[in-house]
């Protein structure tokens, strides 16, 4: 092999297909996991599913899950959801959040939608 490609460190045979975004060893297509668009060695992706949502994640959810009682708090949700999944996708925030996030932007989008409709049923009806 060219002594210029990079290996797999654990596959020395193969050629390396990328590098692990948060730790930059060299990964073979065996070895390279994806999380978030992020490609992982198998020791990140174990660590980063490993770690708790952050807080931004799990106040997503709370809100999204109170907005049920009123909309407002919905539409929080709707935004820290999104907000996450931006952190999640430079790296900022841990991946196992991820869930959360994405459940919190689309609950947040229910109670959107409630609110247009509710919204329309008013302005209509008056």
């Amino acid at each position: 092999m060219d002594a210029t490609v990079a290996l797999c460190p654990l596959h020395p045979e193969r050629p390396a297909e990328g590098t692990c975004s948060r730790c930059g060893t060299f990964l073979c297509e065996g070895c390279r996991r994806w999380q978030v668009g992020r490609m992982l060695c198998l020791h990140c992706h174990t660590v980063a599913l490993g770690e708790k949502p952050s807080k931004r994640a799990t106040l997503a959810l709370i809100f999204a899950t109170v907005g049920f009682i009123g909309f407002v708090p919905g539409l929080v949700g709707l935004v820290l959801g999104y907000q996450e999944l931006a952190a999640i996708r430079r790296g900022a925030a841990p991946g196992s959040g991820e869930g959360w996030a994405v459940l919190a932007r689309n609950v947040g989008w229910f109670h959107m939608a409630m609110l247009v409709i509710i919204g329309l049923g008013v302005a209509l009806r008056g």
